[in-house]
């Protein structure tokens, strides 16, 4: 018998919590989001147990969240989320090259002003693993980052599409794994009043072809 057969295989299951609420109610979604801890990002564990519930309600934006699971479904550990809105963007014609130009007048306004291009598109919001219990080694932000885009894939295939993107704080090691995911730096954007748990006084703002 090789070490393969005495290790359970494992997968990942999403839960959109709008689903979630519906079928446990507030007060138990409550005592699972609870249990979340990110100590690297407080933005991110202040989002998800003040404000994801509220934001999903009213369709500002909606959270998924991810569990780890052996396929005998006998071990499920909450291991982290995500959350996707849908916002406009403005991305400055200097940031970007001729083919993501091109995409971008199909898809976006251009103004010949500014030289600016206007696009709704999808926008990675929140994404933050689960320290809690050392659940955080249960997934890599690669694969967390890959649940995030599926999902992204799957809304573009039903009402279109090319960029999604997200903003992260400029920290040389937030950089380098967006970088490293195909994500194009085309701005920046000065905090808003309410981002008091995060350093800084802007967020960098990435895009990717989808």
């Amino acid at each position: 018998m090789n070490l393969s057969e005495l290790i359970p295989e494992t997968h990942y299951i999403q839960i959109n919590l709008s689903d979630l609420l519906d079928q446990l109610g507030e007060d138990e979604v409550k005592e699972i989001l609870s249990t979340f801890s990110c100590p690297i990002n407080a933005d991110v564990e202040k989002f998800l147990k003040e404000k994801a519930i509220e934001f999903s309600k009213r369709e500002f934006s909606k959270t998924h969240l991810v569990f780890w699971e052996t396929e005998n479904k006998e071990e499920k550990e909450f291991v982290g989320y995500y959350t996707i809105a849908y916002k406009h963007i403005t991305i400055d014609r200097k940031a970007i090259n001729y083919k993501e130009a091109r995409k971008l007048r199909e898809h976006g306004i251009y103004n010949e002003k500014s030289s600016t291009y206007t696009i709704a598109a999808p926008l990675i919001a929140q994404l933050g693993k689960n320290f809690s219990n050392g659940n955080n080694t249960l997934i890599s932000g690669d694969d967390l980052l890959n649940l995030a885009m599926e999902k992204i894939l799957k809304i573009r295939n039903e009402v279109g599409g090319r960029f999604a993107y997200l903003e992260c704080e400029d920290k040389p090691k937030l950089i380098e794994f967006y970088e490293k995911n195909n994500f194009k730096k085309f701005g920046k954007r000065p905090l808003d009043r309410d981002e008091t748990d995060l350093k800084g006084e802007y967020l960098l703002q990435y895009f990717i072809m989808i």
